[in-house]
């Protein structure tokens, strides 16, 4: 098992486990018009795009395979965390976001977490923070987790520990 920042080539492969991920639980409570949404967000391209950004992407690998990924976006707010059907409930969605925690660099980690994720983030510790909302089709639950301390950022994001 190896926790990894993803690289560009890793971009069809994780948006193909993303998309697994997504129409085997979120995509069941969603209309069209919100896994529409959601496919253009978990595209090949869109991820590319965000690989760009001030993005940490992490990808959890055995035996060569992607297994999960997790996506921290400008040190804030968790924007995806999935592993494939067959693989969850071993516990690489808590070691992915454990493995983002210490580049959190401000004093709430938000989530729009999908409605059958919620009880997941609430064992790792984070609280419901308003009403469930929806955007452009995606129904989500706004929930965020304390940190107890934060990073600094790097000078250069490609230079920190991970």
């Amino acid at each position: 098992m190896t926790i990894r920042r993803m690289t560009a080539e890793d971009a069809g492969e994780v948006a193909a486990l993303v998309k697994t991920s997504f129409m085997a639980s979120a995509a069941k409570q969603l209309a069209p018009a919100g896994i529409d949404t959601f496919f253009k967000v978990a595209s090949k391209e869109a991820l590319l795009l965000r690989l760009q950004e001030d993005n940490l992407m992490l990808v959890y690998t055995q035996q060569g395979n992607i297994l999960g990924m997790a996506e921290l976006k400008q040190g804030a707010h968790l924007a995806m965390l999935f592993v494939l059907p067959d693989w969850q409930g071993k516990g690489i969605a808590t070691q992915l976001l454990q493995a983002l925690l210490p580049q959190v660099r401000h004093a709430e980690l938000t989530v729009r977490a999908s409605l059958n994720s919620v009880s997941f983030y609430q064992a790792q510790g984070f609280r419901v923070t308003d009403a469930a909302a929806e955007l452009a089709g995606l129904r989500y639950q706004p929930m965020s987790l304390t940190m107890a301390s934060t990073v600094t950022v790097p000078a250069d994001p490609s230079a920190s520990a991970l």
